[in-house]
């Protein structure tokens, strides 16, 4: 089966909270918030837009989403964002080259019972990666989200591929 990194297209800074306990929600105060139309999806959190998260929980269903607000009191604006929820299916085997994972194996009876196809893939050095399955992939294409890259995962190191940027 087709596996699909989920990476952020381009950078943009947020501010950072100091602790948050999983399931809690998060208000953080931010100048130029109409920066954030740019992106569906932040990776240095987790962060999914409204617009991504409509997508997600078909394929996430009963899951406790915690929103993100990023208010600008000055303009008295606000984007909201959401923590991808908690993920407890965790792939087989995940193969790594250079750091990043090159392949994933699911168990064929795991999988659409106990797998969702999205995974969290744990990072040594930070933000877990995100890997989608391709059915998830061709739905996030089709709807044009922005700031955001699908890379196929080859199953073999040294030959990724692009899937498009949305």
């Amino acid at each position: 089966m087709d596996y699909f990194l989920l990476k952020q297209l381009g950078t943009i800074s947020i501010p950072r909270e100091k602790k948050r306990e999983p399931g809690e929600s998060s208000v953080r105060v931010m100048e130029n918030i109409a920066s954030l139309r740019n992106f569906d999806y932040i990776a240095a959190e987790s962060l999914v837009s409204d617009r991504i998260k409509l997508l997600l929980e078909q394929y996430l269903p009963e899951q406790e989403w915690q929103p993100c607000a990023f208010v600008d009191p000055h303009k008295q604006e606000q984007e909201t964002f959401w923590f991808l929820p908690p993920i407890s299916y965790v792939p087989e085997d995940v193969g790594f080259t250079n750091g990043l994972p090159c392949s994933v194996t699911v168990n064929n009876e795991d999988f659409a019972e106990k797998s969702s196809g999205i995974f969290y893939i744990p990072n040594p050095k930070g933000t877990p990666f995100v890997i989608v399955h391709l059915s998830v992939a061709e739905s996030i294409l089709r709807r044009g989200f922005c700031g955001l890259i699908l890379e196929r995962l080859p199953g073999r190191p040294g030959s990724g591929s692009k899937a498009g940027i949305v």
